[in-house]
């Protein structure tokens, strides 16, 4: 099948998706910077495994990844095997990789456009600090609670991020329910952002 990216960040995200078999080319940056492709393949990179899948029937294993490379780029991959190369998603400046907002996420998914023909559909990102918790709203009205990961600190990022590896229930494709919408909450449950998905819509 084949498999579509859809990057949800608004503002500046540029999203790289499988093409082919290879990296899809045309990350464009803004204006003033060196070079018109970020440089995902240079071995100056650093990753870092930062969450996992839950596994489903007839779904691969997959990881989520984050990279932060040379040219001063922060990139998220939802990967089988850890790399770029065979990665779906997306990079934003490493000075504001959440671009000014909560949320950077990606989903990825097998299939479409119709609910009911997608297959293993994938929600992955990161949050800002003051994001307490996370919900997926589904096209049926429910919601899904999605558990975010500390991460520490690493080389990838001077700061910690809280991390997140959804995967859409097949149970729920099959019905045609799909996300609608990936919603950052805070402690006391103030929505701070919102993205919605594309696919799903009531």
């Amino acid at each position: 099948m084949r498999t579509s990216t859809i990057l949800l960040v608004v503002g500046g995200a540029v999203a790289v998706g499988l093409v082919s078999g290879g990296v899809a080319s045309g990350v464009f940056r803004g204006a003033g910077t060196p070079s018109s492709v970020a440089d995902i393949h240079s071995p100056a990179s650093v990753r870092a495994t930062v969450a996992r899948f839950a596994p489903e029937a007839g779904a691969a294993d997959r990881q989520v990844v984050l990279q932060r490379t040379p040219d001063g780029y922060v990139c998220l991959w939802d990967t089988p095997d850890g790399t770029a190369d065979h990665g779906v998603g997306g990079c934003n400046p490493a000075a504001d990789p959440l671009a000014g907002r909560k949320l950077f996420i990606s989903l990825a998914y097998d299939g479409g456009p119709a609910v009911t023909t997608v297959g293993d559909a994938r929600l992955s990102g990161f949050v800002a600090q003051d994001v307490a918790r996370i919900a997926v709203e589904m096209s049926d009205g429910s919601t899904r609670a999605v558990p975010l990961v500390n991460t520490r600190a690493t080389k990838v990022t001077k700061q910690a991020y809280r991390v997140f590896a959804y995967r859409i229930r097949n149970s729920d494709l099959a019905r045609g329910v799909g996300p609608v919408a990936v919603v950052a909450l805070a402690g006391d449950g103030t929505e701070l952002d919102r993205q919605t998905t594309g696919i799903g819509d009531r």
